[in-house]
């Protein structure tokens, strides 16, 4: 019987890797005896220190219990040797158990034949027949990774060198190629690949072309972390304004595409703000695409992207010649200001103060809709400012798209300069930005009649018409310390001397000027005009100015005005009242007592409102007060005094209602039979009770069965109304069905904050019927299927008889009901008639009477009659 196979004895212990050695095996039994009946294959491995090796043939097939032949062992064991770690092993496959070992041996490397590379992921298996063990592993662009390159046997098993070997990849980013020489048979090198995909790296000898090369398995690049966006070449030249598409996307260092970056970026020109659209976008699965437009002009013109991590991921555009678009609109810069074409402003800066009369330049410029500059553009422009005494030219034409303008300004303060072409309507005008004026030094001094105001830069520093004035009335003039161009200098304490040509003038005695400025009282009394001279006492030298005032004689009047025009009720508006002159000049002297009336404009009845204040006192000639008026309605306010002068009547203000303030809801009827329609009123109203209309209304059913519609009719029922809008007068409708038994049901009314709710009674009988009311429901009925109830309302507790009578006035039933119990208490009490005699037959059809006696304490409290009708 088999019991074990057993190697012939190996006396010579050194052997070679893929060099053949003899030996013989033969099957044994227990007693060591050779098997000869056993025939059949026996598997063969070599057994080292490392692990299991390879040998050949792997399998040998024994016949009459014996073979002998050569074997071949392919993994190196040096670990031992004197006696050796390596081993033969024999069994049998169908019973593992019946195997063999041979002697231990020594199997050495062959010689040196090859150059094996391992990556991670791989580690060495000599005398395996790929020489390693595992797949590569997946590797991040731009990340080294360890290589290590061996001088091994044709077996794969390490061997002594010092060759010069050289790494290179089929990745053309990779950081090969790389060289060194081997150490002891190894060396390590860092490698770096670079594109997305799959690379193989390869080992050769330097030193030996006889050394075979080694390419390794495929490796899996990916792509790296985040590391930058990728923008697609934009194409130039291109026009302002006009968009094109653009790919942007997230790379790693080795620009391979990022696909798992989703997220916000920034875009942002080199333009400035504003000139690039869009500013925001949204990566998805790390691109995003889309149309950017350029909007500033330029020659070296790009874009950048950037997230919003700290530090940011950035990326830009390549550089691209943006050319203005068609002549669109004109520009106005001063100087402090630089032009910043395709930003919303079209301009940076602030405008440097300028000294009032002190000449300085301004630029125009033509521009397209984006604020560039049109070099082609030769527009016609005409020039105006808000000092209407400013010295600039009124027309001037543009060469190569701009101009440059002297400019001076006279009146102090904030000024603007406006430009706009004169041939072609279509293109947008332009108004400068505020320059401030300062005025100079204290120089003159400037007397302004009433009619008059100042007006720097002009001749005689003022504008508009002095009015007349009444003769023996005094009027008031304004007199101004100004810089040499009229403008008012403050903090100027001069005494100023008022003098007339009107011989009979009653003239202000000398007055120093309060920071600047002083009102004086003249009085004239020569007809016709009449100078008026200032001049200044304190400082001589000082220039004085003069003005003309016509004095006449005519009667006076009062004059009423109101502002604003339109005002909502109880809302302030402001009521001037003042008498004057044939000349419209306010009579400071007469101060009389004022009464006021409110009339409608449109129908000239007495107003329905209230005014604020109904009488006062002028001062100086005139008042000014504020009023308020609570009726929605337009008016006009009357003006008497108690001097006799003409009244006034104001123009007319409309008033208009306030913001909302309540809702008034109410139903009509006020109660409803059982399924009747109510119409449901609900009034928006201020805080005057004026309807406020136009204002949105909705309508709902808080509890109840009871159901709402559009008014009058909606065939559509539901328990809420939605928005409805409040009519002239401020009411909003909605219908009301009720259920077809008694109940109450809440109703609701809301425009925006503002609730209101409503309590709506069901009933059969009127909730607010007098004691001694009777009714019946339904009438006729039809007995004995269905009944008739019969409803009727005590003042007070009583003891009841109903005996219901035919026509001919025989006694069909009767029925009692005691005092305060159900039946014969105070309010509303029902009995319901099965339509049965006493006998409690079904009565037959016809008309009834029912006779209801109510007996209170010691009289007859009420008798009832209702005529009922039985139809069978």
């Amino acid at each position: 019987v088999l019991q074990t196979f057993e190697f012939s004895r190996i006396t010579q212990k050194n052997q070679y890797a893929g060099t053949p050695m003899s030996v013989s095996l033969t099957a044994r039994d227990p007693n060591g005896l050779v098997v000869s009946g056993f025939s059949g294959w026996v598997r063969i491995k070599e057994i080292t220190s490392f692990g299991d090796g390879r040998c050949g043939p792997d399998s040998v097939l024994l016949s009459g219990g014996s073979w002998n032949g050569s074997i071949s062992m392919y993994r190196a064991d040096e670990t031992s040797i004197n006696r050796g770690n390596v081993n033969l092993y024999a069994w049998l496959p169908a019973a593992p158990a019946k195997n063999g070992t041979s002697d231990p041996f020594t199997v050495h490397p062959a010689t040196f034949a090859r150059l094996q590379i391992v990556v991670p992921g791989q580690t060495p298996l000599p005398g395996s027949l790929s020489g390693l063990s595992g797949t590569p592993a997946t590797q991040g662009a731009g990340r080294t990774f360890p290589v290590t390159v061996y001088g091994t046997d044709s077996y794969w098993n390490p061997v002594p060198s010092g060759d010069n070997v050289r790494v290179i990849s089929s990745d053309p980013a990779a950081n090969t190629p790389l060289t060194g020489a081997l150490s002891n048979g190894s060396i390590q090198f860092s490698v770096r690949l670079g594109t997305v995909g799959t690379q193989t790296l390869t080992a050769s000898d330097l030193t030996s072309s006889t050394i075979a090369s080694m390419t390794s398995l495929g490796i899996q690049v990916i792509p790296d972390a985040f590391h930058h966006f990728a923008v697609s070449t934009v194409p130039s030249p291109m026009v302002a304004g006009a968009p094109t598409p653009v790919t942007i996307s997230a790379a790693d260092a080795n620009g391979n595409a990022v696909t798992g970056f989703s997220g916000a970026a920034r875009l942002s020109a080199n333009t400035g703000p504003g000139s690039f659209s869009p500013e925001d976008i949204t990566l998805t699965n790390g691109v995003w695409i889309g149309p950017v437009t350029f909007f500033g002009a330029g020659g070296a013109v790009s874009f950048t992207v950037s997230d919003y991590a700290a530090p940011p991921h950035t990326g830009a555009s390549n550089t691209v010649t943006v050319q203005p678009g068609p002549l669109a609109g004109l520009q106005v810069l001063l100087p402090g200001e630089s032009p910043l074409g395709g930003t919303s402003a079209g301009k940076t800066g602030t405008p440097v103060t300028q000294s009032a009369g002190s000449a300085f330049t301004l630029t125009v410029r033509a521009v397209d809709a984006y604020w560039n500059l049109v070099p082609t553009a030769g527009p016609l422009v005409s020039l105006g400012s808000s000092d209407a005494f400013a010295a600039i030219p009124a027309e001037t034409t543009l060469a190569s798209g701009q101009r440059l303008i002297q400019a001076k300004l006279f009146r102090s303060g904030p000024q603007r300069i406006w430009v706009s072409d004169l041939d072609d309507a279509a293109i947008v005008p332009d108004t400068s930005s505020v320059v401030q004026v300062v005025g100079g030094p204290f120089a003159r001094v400037l007397v302004l009649a009433p009619g008059e105001s100042p007006a720097p830069g002009l001749p005689n520093g003022r504008t508009g018409n002095a009015t007349d004035q009444s003769i023996n009335y005094s009027f008031n003039v304004t007199v101004l310390s100004t810089d040499s161009w009229w403008n008012p200098v403050g903090g100027v304490t001069d005494v100023v001397h008022i003098t007339s040509d009107d011989p009979l003038a009653q003239l202000p005695a000398d007055t120093p000027l309060v920071d600047g400025r002083v009102e004086l009282p003249v009085r004239l009394a020569r007809g016709g005009y009449n100078q008026i001279t200032v001049g200044d006492v304190t400082r001589p030298a000082i220039q004085g100015s003069s003005t003309q005032v016509r004095a006449i004689s005519s009667g006076f009047h009062l004059e009423a005005s109101a502002s604003p025009a339109s005002v909502r009720a109880g809302d302030a508006f402001t009521l001037n009242v003042r008498v004057t002159n044939d000349a419209g000049s306010t009579i400071q002297e007469i101060n009389s007592f004022v009464t006021l009336e409110v009339r409608n404009a449109s129908t000239n009845r007495a107003g329905r409102g209230t005014l604020l204040t109904m009488q006062f006192q002028l001062l100086q000639g005139q008042r000014i007060v504020s009023e308020t008026y609570t009726f929605a309605e337009p008016i006009v306010v009357i003006a008497r005094d108690d001097a006799g002068n003409a009244p006034a009547t104001s123009n007319p203000v409309v008033v208009t209602p306030g913001p909302p303030a309540a809702i008034a809801l109410t139903s009509l009827p006020l109660w409803v039979g059982g399924n009747k329609h109510a119409e449901v009123r609900a009034r928006l109203v201020d805080a005057y009770d004026n309807g406020v209309p136009d204002q949105p209304m909705s309508f709902a059913i808080l509890s109840g069965n009871g159901t709402l519609g559009s008014f009058p009719d909606d065939p559509q029922r539901r328990t809420t109304v939605d928005t409805t809008f409040t009519d002239s007068s401020g009411v909003a409708h909605c219908d009301f069905l009720s259920p077809r038994q008694p109940e109450h049901d809440l109703l609701r009314a809301d425009s925006g904050p503002i609730t209101a709710q409503l309590d709506v009674e069901t009933a059969f009988v009127d909730p607010n019927a007098q004691g001694g009311t009777v009714t019946n429901y339904p009438n006729p009925f039809h007995p004995p299927d269905q009944p008739t109830t019969i409803a009727y309302k005590l003042d007070d507790n009583a003891a009841v008889t109903i005996r219901i009578f035919t026509q001919s006035g025989d006694l069909v039933m009767s029925k009692t009901f005691d005092r305060g119990t159900a039946g014969g208490q105070a309010g509303l009490n029902q009995f319901v008639w099965d339509g049965r005699n006493g006998a409690h037959q079904p009565v037959a059809s016809g008309g009834y009477l029912a006779l209801i006696e109510a007996q209170g304490t010691g009289e007859t409290l009420h008798v009832m009659r209702r005529k009922i009708a039985a139809v069978r």
